[in-house]
């Protein structure tokens, strides 16, 4: 018997979760908020021990503007190898001020007025940047032992590292444990704290998303547009089959040298519905008026409710021509939160603006109207354009 105790102690298992991708649908019809177009020039992921990964002039690109980060490689100071496969550790790690520091010039880029608009705008980045790495994401989920001399060994899975922010920068893809931790490093190099972060466990599988807290509600800023609260999270997995059973959060606050991050708990599934903004009639008509906002302000286009005659065929009186413009945004009512009202307007706006039919009715035109609707948990949008 004491044998077997002793086999038992021998080693445990750090197991770390699996990832699968994340790309919410918002549109039938899609814009680039930020295209990108500088080139930066790679290497493979360095696996513990090896020869650091480096990057020389990399450039980065945001809107119209790029942005030059420091020649800078992948090495850091911590002990171990869990840091590289193990979320809590590589948080802990990855989030040093003087990694923060390497990326800050892009993390000012892409701060906005508050943390609403900056978190809009690093998911609206990462959707342009970044693309998910589906061949990483076919390496096998790494296991690690621990042994009581303090010993680690990656048994499985050695590459399938989690990658730096700056890597994942550089290299332009990652999987879902690299897009939480280059999230917060954005967010904690803008001087946000805390930041947070979750780990899932899905009925199939595992993830990873980073999270802010904004006037008391939690939303999941995970790989693309657009941050959700808990509850339209949790169904957004129930949509891909990947239905939450628990995650446990992290909360994470930069440190003299590394970040620390502590266990919050651990949440069920079912408390992610404790949090969940239903939209309202009210919040439709307000996102439809700073619709129209950004429309006057940016092309001079009064606003005239007397174009939505044209939902009846009629021409309103003083106009010469009159066209009707509609669009379905798939589960953007369920997603939808009045507190990033004026970047959902901005954005909604740029969607429209890359279809050219659209836009070439819109230049035809001097005046506009604009309704939101929901059906369910579709956004609906109807856009009246008038030329008189």
């Amino acid at each position: 018997m004491k044998r077997f105790i002793t086999a038992l102690i021998v080693a445990f298992m750090v197991l770390t979760a699996g990832c699968l991708s994340t790309i919410p649908q918002t549109g039938r019809s899609s814009g680039a908020m930020y295209p990108s177009t500088s080139e930066t020039t790679s290497s493979s992921t360095p696996i513990p021990g090896g020869t650091p990964a480096s990057w020389t002039n990399p450039l980065v690109s945001w809107g119209n503007a790029s942005v030059s980060l420091p020649t800078h490689d992948a090495s850091l100071d911590c002990p171990g190898i869990l840091w590289r496969y193990v979320l809590k550790d590589a948080l802990t790690c990855m989030l040093d001020r003087k990694e923060l520091r390497v990326i800050s010039p892009l993390a000012g880029e892409l701060k906005g007025k508050d943390l609403t608009q900056s978190s809009w705008n690093v998911l609206a980045w990462e959707g342009e940047w970044l693309s998910y790495d589906r061949e990483k994401a076919r390496q096998p989920f790494a296991r690690v032992i621990v042994y009581p001399d303090g010993r680690q060994e990656v048994v499985e899975g050695q590459n399938n590292t989690i990658q730096t922010p700056y890597e994942t920068i550089m290299r332009r893809k990652g999987i879902c444990t690299d897009y939480t931790v280059l999230t917060d490093a954005l967010l904690l190099a803008m001087n946000y704290s805390p930041v947070y972060a979750m780990a899932l466990n899905l009925t199939d599988s595992g993830h990873a998303t980073a999270l802010v807290k904004i006037n008391g509600w939690y939303f999941a800023l995970d790989q693309h547009l657009p941050p959700m609260d808990l509850g339209a999270y949790y169904r957004y997995w129930e949509g891909q089959g990947g239905r939450i059973v628990n995650a446990t959060l992290y909360k994470i606050t930069p440190g003299e040298g590394k970040a620390d991050v502590k266990v919050l708990g651990v949440l069920s599934g079912e408390e992610f519905l404790n949090q969940d903004y239903s939209m309202s009639d009210a919040d439709a008509r307000n996102l439809a008026a700073s619709m129209m906002n950004v429309l006057h302000e940016d092309f001079g286009l009064k606003v005239d409710r007397s174009l939505i005659e044209l939902s009846t065929g009629k021409l309103p009186r003083g106009y010469k021509a009159g066209w009707t413009w509609g669009v379905t945004y798939p589960n953007l009512a369920d997603y939808y939160h009045p507190f990033f009202r004026g970047e959902y307007a901005g954005w909604l706006v740029s969607q429209m603006l890359s279809n050219a039919e659209f836009k070439d009715y819109l230049e035809k035109s001097d005046a506009l109207w604009i309704e939101v609707k929901t059906e369910g948990e579709d956004l609906i949008l109807t856009i009246y354009l008038g030329s008189s």
